[in-house]
């Protein structure tokens, strides 16, 4: 791993190893200016910068492995939300939880150091991929061969090196095979993506077209409304008494109807229903203690919170299409908050205060 440049009056706050971010063994520094995420397999210093002001919120939480993370949620350049978790992976008999804790910490005091009406600054994933590689290749964007030149000092270094004239040919040798290989993989690159292009729109009709069936909690009458969960579906098919959903070409997407399934709104407790005909993904929760949710369809999800507290949701749509997802939070069966998001992919954020959130809607009694 490559450690990347700081500069001339930046100073290390903390550095860490061993932290899954998404999914990839990376290294992570803070500074006083920005918190770095450097891609620990990478030969080429692949790494990420984050500013402060890209950042809007810090959770602490626990993975899907219990292993203690940070959720942060990142603006993009459309000043959308992308959630990105910071994954502390342990060690067998190892406790990583104060070191995550004091990371939380760090970034909310470098974040609060902003001066006042600081515009939010954006992530762009997909540009910090192209910027590696264009230095993987060692091009200018004109097609001219760059001249390797550091802007940022690094720590306690010295004036710069010429480079010697007599170093240009085998450089060139280098280069040249540098430019194959990337080229090779950018070839490779574009048949994928045309692949999953002309697969995948198939596949997504066949999906729509079978009934969502999600597994919705309904509180019984009567007593303290415990709640039973709906008993979940078979691989094999039950004979019911219901029409067969009616079948529709797979050119027409739009005209597929999703069955929908009546469910009564709990009367009591802190709930979040999640309604939406594709997957979806995110995280619930109050207080720091946040829960993995995924699912499919419209379904209800309990929180153990007071009616005082703040109810965070962070939920990512995992497909392409423009279908809408609505976010909804009831506090004792009425409802306090929605959010409906319809963006490709998007992630919808929600942070909900149970003490000062009026009411929105009465839901009115189910009727037999």
């Amino acid at each position: 791993m490559g450690i990347p440049y700081l500069n001339s009056d930046e100073s290390i706050i903390l550095s860490t190893h061993n932290v899954l971010v998404d999914a990839a063994v990376s290294e992570m520094i803070l500074t006083n200016g920005r918190l770095l995420i450097v891609d620990s397999d990478s030969t080429v210093s692949q790494h990420k910068e984050i500013p402060f002001a890209a950042i809007e919120t810090v959770t602490t939480m626990e993975s899907g492995s219990a292993d203690p993370a940070i959720s942060l949620a990142i603006f993009t350049h459309d000043l959308g939300t992308r959630p990105m978790q910071l994954v502390f992976s342990q060690q067998p008999r190892s406790d990583r939880t104060s070191e995550r804790d004091e990371w939380a910490q760090k970034i909310k005091e470098q974040m609060g150091l902003l001066p006042a009406g600081t515009a939010p600054a954006y992530v762009d994933f997909a540009e910090d991929e192209g910027e590696d590689l264009k230095k993987l290749i060692g091009y200018k964007s004109e097609g001219a061969p760059a001249v390797t030149e550091d802007r940022n000092v690094p720590v306690g270094s010295g004036p710069k090196r010429k480079t010697s004239p007599r170093s240009s040919a085998p450089a060139s040798a280098a280069l040249n095979k540098n430019m194959v290989i990337a080229a090779g993989a950018i070839i490779v690159i574009i048949l994928l993506v045309a692949g999953a292009a002309f697969i995948y729109p198939g596949f997504l009709s066949a999906k729509s077209s079978e009934p969502q069936l999600p597994v919705t909690l309904v509180p019984t009458p009567g007593g303290p409304h415990p709640t039973v969960p709906t008993p979940v579906l078979t691989a094999e098919p039950t004979p019911v008494a219901t029409a067969a959903p009616e079948q529709t070409p797979a050119s027409q997407p739009t005209a597929i109807t999703t069955p929908q399934l009546q469910t009564a709104i709990p009367a009591s407790g802190v709930w979040v229903q999640i309604t939406y005909d594709g997957d979806y993904t995110g995280s619930i929760g109050s207080g720091g203690r946040m829960r993995e949710v995924s699912g499919t369809g419209g379904r209800f999800y309990q929180i153990s919170a007071a009616s005082t507290d703040i109810i965070e949701v962070s939920i990512q749509k995992l497909d392409t299409t423009g279908l809408p997802m609505t976010v909804e939070v009831f506090n004792n069966g009425v409802k306090v908050s929605d959010k409906t998001i319809i963006t490709p992919k998007g992630t919808l954020s929600m942070t909900v205060d149970l003490k000062t959130t009026p009411v929105l809607i009465a839901t009115p009694a189910v009727t037999q």
